[in-house]
C-alpha cells in the first residue's frame, strides 16, 4: 500500500492530455518515447494515454496505447506503484478502452531482458505470439538513444510480442 494509504481500487482513472511526465519516464526507463510493436513504430506523445492518480493527485501508473484495426497495441506500462497490484488495474483499463473502441485483441511488445514483464504478461493471460529476432539493434540504429542494457544488465536485442484475446 502506498504512503498516502490508497489501494489500487481507490485510484482514478483519467485520460491523460498532459503527456510530459509519461515522456519524461519513458526516456529514463527506455532513452526514447517511441515504441515499436509488430515492426510498427508509435510515438507515445501521439497516442492515447490512460493515468492512475492517487486521491492526492500523484500519478500511480500511466499507460499508452493505441487502435489499428481491430488490434489495441499497449505502447507503454509504467507502474510507480510496483507490487500493488496497480499495474494491474492500469492493464485492466487498458482492455476496458481497447474493447469500447472496438478491438479483438491487444498486442504489447517487450525486450529480451524484461522478465518481469514476460511474467507480468503471461499471468495476465498473454501469450507469446513473435520474436523479432535482433530488431532492437536495427531500432538503435534510427534511435541511439534506446538503453543498451536492462534487466540484471542483460544486453537488450530483441523484440518479444505478446497478445491477448479481449
Amino acid at each position: 500500500m502506498s504512503p498516502a494509504g490508497s489501494t489500487p481500487d481507490d485510484l482514478e482513472l483519467r485520460v491523460v492530455t498532459d503527456k510530459g511526465e509519461l515522456l519524461e519516464i519513458m526516456l529514463a526507463a527506455w532513452g526514447s518515447h517511441s515504441m515499436m510493436i509488430g515492426l510498427h513504430v508509435y510515438d507515445v506523445a501521439e497516442i492515447n494515454a490512460l493515468g492512475l492518480y492517487e486521491p492526492g493527485g500523484r500519478t500511480a501508473a500511466l499507460a499508452s496505447w493505441t487502435l489499428r484495426g481491430d488490434t489495441a497495441y499497449l505502447c507503454a506500462l509504467h507502474s510507480l506503484r510496483p507490487g500493488e497490484g496497480v499495474a494491474i488495474r492500469m492493464l485492466d483499463a487498458v482492455v476496458a478502452a481497447a474493447r469500447a473502441a472496438g478491438a479483438t485483441r491487444l498486442k504489447a511488445m517487450t525486450t529480451n531482458d524484461n522478465m518481469p514483464g514476460l511474467v507480468f504478461y503471461q499471468r495476465r493471460g498473454f501469450r507469446l505470439s513473435g520474436l523479432y529476432l535482433e530488431a532492437i539493434d536495427a531500432y538503435r540504429s534510427v534511435v541511439p538513444t534506446i538503453i543498451k542494457t536492462g534487466y540484471k544488465d542483460i544486453p537488450i536485442h530483441d523484440a518479444i510480442e505478446l497478445e491477448i484475446a479481449l
